[in-house]
């Protein structure tokens, strides 16, 4: 049988590193304590990580506090099929970020988060991608490094 993964090549890099620089939110997947859980969640790019402004309230937050793995889908599905549109899945270890050095940043992606940014609830978490794979359309997958996604231009 043949390997239906693609030879990660500069389109690939490129399009992935689109893809994560638009993001503007995601479905989060957490394991925790319990089942494992989705919930969509609002996002800021930050190089290759991601922000993401969580309340303490929410089961993805206490999820991420017992076990800091998780994973993230990007990318919005087109009108027509929506497998057929490009995401980008990504494995991430979720860490704690400073929020008031990134206030202006959220705010300015995410001008409605101004109602509750300042909640003492909320907090900032950096989402440190470890690797990806994306799905670039129809017949087109690729897995990701974090080096694919730091560097998405060809090097010299």
């Amino acid at each position: 049988m043949t390997d239906p993964i693609r030879p990660t090549d500069d389109g690939a890099r490129k399009q992935a590193a689109r893809l994560l620089a638009q993001a503007c939110h995601g479905v989060l997947g957490v394991q925790g304590d319990g089942p494992p859980g989705l919930s969509r969640v609002a996002l800021l790019p930050d190089g290759a990580d991601l922000l993401m402004l969580v309340s303490d309230l929410s089961r993805h937050t206490r999820a991420l506090a017992t076990d800091p793995r998780c994973a993230l889908l990007i990318g919005e599905p087109s009108l027509g099929d929506p497998l057929a549109a490009a995401r980008l899945s990504l494995e991430l270890r979720a860490e704690a970020a400073d929020k008031a050095a990134h206030r202006a940043a959220w705010l300015a992606w995410h001008p409605q988060a101004a109602l509750y940014f300042d909640f003492a609830d909320f907090r900032l978490l950096r989402l440190m991608v470890q690797s990806g794979f994306l799905v670039g359309g129809f017949g087109r997958a690729f897995a990701l490094s974090r080096a694919d996604l730091e560097n998405p231009r060809p090097t010299a």
